[in-house]
């Protein structure tokens, strides 16, 4: 009986601590980019080789995905096999390179926000932290084309890519992240990537874009 009352107050105990802890991260200050730029200014000098770090290692991936692929292509049997190999390969390589163009973006966005800006006369023309953290929460499926079919996939999206002309669906939309990838032309990203992609607009006209001041 002892054991088992033992046993109860550690679980209740662990189970307080627990709900403690999530009461102190709530009540942690949230900062924007910008913010955290400013407390720690040292970043700006590392941002740039932190960007080439991570495309370098993008480029490892989609060269190991495009390999597979290829491989997966020549050596199935039969079309079950090879979507089922295809499928792994976007469980396995497929996310790390979304883990790492989530990357990318986000140290884009630094690299962006702490270059010096050129003062501009109209403030509707000016594009603030605010300003980016908005677009970035645009569902990245409202973006496509209203005829184009979405299909889910367990907790994901799949469509032919907007990004160039496919017969077999490769788009994938990730909401929980609000991120997508191609794996036929190995492109996607956040929403923000995903608009200059698709309309050869600059980061800042992405922006604008997205939040209705383009």
């Amino acid at each position: 009986m002892n054991t088992i009352q033992s046993k109860i107050t550690d679980d209740d105990f662990y189970d307080y601590a627990l709900e403690l802890e999530k009461e102190w991260r709530r009540t942690l200050p949230k900062y924007t980019d910008s913010q955290l730029l400013e407390i720690f200014p040292e970043a700006k000098e590392i941002v740039t080789g932190k960007v080439i770090e991570w495309q370098t290692k993008r480029d490892e991936l989609i060269g190991i995905i495009k390999t597979k692929l290829v491989l997966i292509k020549k050596e199935a049997k039969d079309e079950t096999s090879r979507m089922f190999w295809r499928e792994w390969v976007k469980a396995c390589e497929g996310q790390e390179l979304l883990e790492v163009e989530n990357q990318i973006a986000r140290l884009e966005r630094l690299h962006w926000l702490s270059k010096p800006k050129k003062i501009i006369t109209h403030n509707s023309n000016r594009i603030t932290d605010g300003d980016i953290q908005e677009a970035l929460r645009v569902p990245i499926e409202s973006l496509l084309e209203r005829d184009r079919t979405i299909r889910r996939s367990g907790r994901n999206l799949v469509s032919l890519c907007p990004l160039h002309e496919e017969k077999h669906a490769s788009f994938f939309i990730y909401p929980e992240s609000n991120s997508c990838w191609c794996f036929g032309c190995n492109q996607g990203g956040n929403p923000i990537n995903l608009v200059r992609l698709t309309h050869q607009y600059t980061f800042p006209e992405a922006v604008r874009f997205l939040i209705g001041k383009l």
